[in-house]
């Protein structure tokens, strides 16, 4: 089973993810949209992330990951999809928030996805 949410805008982008099932492993994804003409879009490298997850106790655990912008191309827009973290099973089960901020947006940035999949033990 999966999940998806695409917030729109610059962010900072909010996320509530349920992980409460503490005999499930989760995948998740980022994805996004860049619409920029073809000489802009073939600059993009990767995107820099400054990802925070707070648990249901209100712990707070903090890391910077680097979003690569490669993706299925045309001549006005780059859609990209990319993995972030594979086979999680929380410390604490229960709804955590993911904030993720990033600086720097490229032209023509549409905003941010995240795919939660649940995976059965």
């Amino acid at each position: 089973m999966s999940v998806e949410r695409f917030v729109k805008g610059e962010g900072p982008y909010s996320f509530f993810v349920d992980l409460s099932d503490s005999t499930a492993t989760y995948d998740f994804e980022f994805y996004t949209r860049v619409d920029a003409p073809l000489d802009s879009l073939r600059k993009l490298t990767a995107l820099p992330l400054q990802v925070t997850w707070t648990s249901p106790s209100f712990h707070v655990f903090r890391e910077e990951v680097y979003m690569p912008m490669e993706g299925r191309t045309t001549f006005f827009s780059r859609e990209v999809r990319t993995p972030y973290r594979a086979d999680v099973q929380p410390v604490e089960p229960g709804s955590w928030t993911l904030m993720v901020r990033a600086e720097d947006l490229p032209e023509g940035f549409c905003g941010l996805g995240l795919v939660v999949k649940r995976n059965r033990q």
